[in-house]
């Protein structure tokens, strides 16, 4: 499979392997923070070194910019990440999600191209995917950039076509490989490709598709 999923784009397999379930849980939030459009503080190598502190692309200038920081409570079998909103001003914000820790656990103890290949494949993954990177971080960066008095940064001029054109698009992409490539892209792309599965994969030769597995 193409290494571009959000989860190649942050770790490595070695790393993966050597991690925790909670650090990969930690690692799996990281990237969702980034595929939502967010920009890192720092980055570390690992779970522990991440700073898990982000702001919008739009205010990496200003010294005293709003971030957003990340931060897990375990109580019992719930594990609740949320994020809170730093900054001089009064308008400071909480936002969190609610996760079943042991399903979570279950869900990334694989390998990372098994873990990142169920991230569209796979619905239980996909559902906790899609609650950390639309219904939590990104509802953040809109809050933030609004209160910052920042535009949202435009989606890509191929992001902003309508559904159907993007599919007619995608269908006449020749190889396997670069449609695989471009399911990776971003959250928006991997649920079209989702949703539009018989008519861009099914039409393909058989061996291009068992290599998608």
């Amino acid at each position: 499979m193409a290494k571009t999923s959000p989860l190649h784009r942050v770790i490595d397999a070695a790393r993966w392997a050597a991690e925790l379930l909670l650090g990969r849980l930690v690692v799996l939030a990281h990237a969702a923070f980034l595929d939502a459009g967010f920009m890192p503080a720092d980055v570390g190598r690992t779970a522990s070194g991440l700073t898990l502190r982000y702001t919008a692309p739009q205010l990496l200038h200003r010294p005293d910019a709003a971030t957003v920081a990340l931060r897990l409570c375990a109580q019992g079998r719930s594990l609740v990440l949320y994020v809170c909103v730093e900054s001089g001003k009064p308008w400071l914000d909480t936002y969190w999600v609610n996760l079943d820790a042991l399903a979570a656990a279950r869900l990334l103890s694989g390998g990372l191209d098994d873990t990142a290949r169920a991230l569209t494949r796979d619905a239980r993954l996909a559902a906790l995917w899609g609650a950390l990177t639309e219904k939590l971080f990104r509802r953040v960066l809109v809050d933030l950039c609004a209160n910052s008095g920042v535009p949202l940064v435009p989606d890509p001029s191929f992001m902003s076509l309508p559904c159907d054109l993007k599919a007619a698009i995608l269908e006449r992409l020749a190889g396997g490989d670069d449609l695989a490539r471009v399911e990776c892209t971003c959250t928006g792309l991997r649920r079209l490709v989702a949703e539009r599965d018989a008519a861009l994969w099914k039409p393909r030769p058989e061996h291009l598709v068992a290599q998608r597995k």
